[in-house]
């Protein structure tokens, strides 16, 4: 467990705190925020965008059927490790179209997605030199990028509560409201 927590950490280790305030601020500054991903990173996503409605946000998970169109003054999440899908890429034109600001979290911020993007938060998941007695696979296909991801975002919302002088029992209320 120690060897898989020390890899994890070194990829925390490498996320900017200005690249993180900067991608604060573009929530903070929006409307609205749309939040979304594809795949395991895409549950991520999911997952901060329910803590940002637990903030008190005004917050969508695009691919919703109760997603509403994205407009001027919005902000777009885009979670993603590659940054080379063809349907984020979409999403992206659409809300650049609409007015609407677009923030990217990704492991490449030379990507195709984050090249479009107005915040690119970048979690550089490349291998990290090992001793060679040190012969552990690292976490397969992406485990590493998401791993981050969940904890990088939850480090957003920490901040935010902060900013907005919340509460875990503020956002308790929130959560539990058809109690």
């Amino acid at each position: 467990m120690e060897a898989a927590t020390r890899d994890l950490a070194r990829v925390l280790r490498r996320v900017q705190v200005r690249r993180l305030k900067a991608f604060e601020k573009s929530i903070l500054a929006s409307e609205r925020v749309f939040v979304t991903g594809l795949g395991r990173t895409g549950l991520m996503a999911r997952g901060f965008a329910m803590r940002l409605m637990h903030l008190g946000r005004r917050v969508f998970h695009v691919g919703d059927v109760i997603t509403p169109s994205v407009e001027e003054g919005d902000l777009l999440i885009i979670c993603s490790r590659t940054g080379r899908s063809k349907v984020l890429s979409h999403y992206i034109r659409i809300a650049k179209k609409a007015k609407a600001s677009v923030a990217v979290v990704t492991a490449r911020p030379d990507s195709p997605v984050a090249s479009h993007a107005d915040v690119v938060l970048p979690i550089d998941d490349t291998p990290i030199k090992r001793a060679k007695a040190d012969v552990r696979p690292l976490p397969p296909l992406g485990s590493l990028f998401e791993q981050a991801l969940l904890i990088v975002l939850d480090q957003v919302v920490l901040d935010l509560m902060q900013v907005l002088d919340l509460t875990e029992a503020d956002m308790a209320r929130i959560h539990t409201g058809f109690e």
